[in-house]
């Protein structure tokens, strides 16, 4: 990172905001060109709500109340309840395994099914709202789309160990997703403001379906001056997930990053690290193995601080940023182009920035626009 961006980054980081003096942020410049797409996308790293919790976290213009019941059912519903429009959200609470509205004690049992009042009889009619919702990767997805559409596809869940929470921030930024995941395949800005060298990258970066993985190997990030192979997938218009597997098998490193529209030209950024080690150097066996999940843990806040700096870099980069529907792109850019033309999957309705990609050149040794 260059380093008159570094205090602006420290600046995120510490406030979870950004304030330039001068400097419009993106959602003032006009009316956002990109709708919100349609897909999974991430309210929560999975210890964000624990059994017996509730929660709400905006999605899209509106609200979801997330909670789990005494037995550690996810539920996703509509924040207010049916008989007379109390926030579930505000004073809502579980017992066993129904949440319970605090205005009249109207409670709803896992199936949005009002199973009791604080008075009478429930009434017929009287049923919570849900929205599809899925835990996988540890994180909380919670299917939307513009037309009621119901899930269309799957989260691809990875290998890891579930009991071991990530390290996480989250941050309330200008913005939209696709710009966001954009990152992905935008790889010039890697050494520009990152400090990436000798990218290589292996694999399909787009194909036509929801995700995208491709095997990326450069120096810099976490362990400056190594080279590292990072697995990369794309899941939607929502996450970035990058898999590290540590020398000689010793574990494995996750990064998560997830995009959640929140209003028009606003998102919500989660992001997260976590480290699995197979045992601790030195300490042999069941000990080692039992000793490793601790400091794994400690680690992982640590790598969590580290990997912000080059990420705040970014949300100082995407809360700033104008969404250019035809950007004038240069050699060494990466696959933007197929990038969009792929995204138009995740819109009920073609977007401004509608980009037939060119074919490579013959003999490119990386995606060029």
């Amino acid at each position: 990172m260059k380093p008159h961006l570094k205090p602006l980054v420290k600046q995120l980081l510490n406030a979870r905001r950004v304030r330039l003096p001068g400097a419009a942020p993106a959602d003032s410049l006009r009316t956002p060109s990109l709708p919100y797409p349609n897909g999974w996308f991430c309210l929560a790293f999975g210890d964000e709500v624990r059994p017996g919790s509730v929660t709400t976290r905006p999605l899209a213009g509106t609200e979801v109340v997330l909670y789990r019941t005494t037995r550690g059912v996810l539920r996703a519903v509509r924040p207010r309840c049916p008989h007379l429009g109390a926030h579930l959200g505000v004073g809502g609470s579980v017992e066993g395994e129904d949440i319970v509205c605090p205005f009249h004690r109207f409670a709803f049992d896992p199936g949005g099914t009002c199973v009791r009042t604080g008075y009478d009889k429930p009434p017929p009619k009287a049923s919570l709202a849900q929205y599809p919702v899925c835990e996988a990767n540890g994180s909380i997805y919670v299917w939307w789309h513009a037309l009621g559409v119901p899930p269309q596809w799957e989260v691809p869940a990875f290998p890891m160990d579930d009991r071991q929470p990530f390290s996480h921030d989250t941050f309330d930024i200008a913005g939209h997703p696709q710009d966001v995941i954009e990152n992905a395949f935008d790889w010039g800005h890697l050494p520009a403001l990152h400090g990436l060298k000798g990218l290589d990258i292996e694999g399909t970066p787009v194909t036509g379906e929801p995700t995208s993985t491709v095997t990326a190997t450069a120096r810099g990030t976490m362990m400056r001056g190594f080279r590292q192979s990072y697995t990369l997938t794309v899941i939607g218009l929502a996450t970035i997930a990058a898999r590290t597997v540590l020398p000689k098998g010793a574990g494995t490193l996750h990064v998560m990053l997830h995009a959640t529209p929140t209003g028009p030209g606003r998102i919500q950024l989660r992001f997260g690290t976590k480290l699995e080690l197979n045992g601790i150097p030195g300490v042999p066996g069941t000990v080692g193995r039992a000793a490793a999940m601790p400091v794994a843990r400690l680690l992982s806040a640590v790598l969590q601080r580290v990997a912000s700096v080059d990420t705040g870099a970014d949300l100082l980069m995407w809360h700033y940023q104008e969404h250019v529907e035809h950007p004038k792109l240069a050699k060494g850019d990466g696959p933007i182009g197929r990038y969009r033309q792929w995204a138009q999957q995740f819109y009920t309705e073609p977007t401004g920035d509608l980009m037939p990609p060119r074919p490579p050149r013959a003999g490119a040794s990386r995606s060029e626009e």
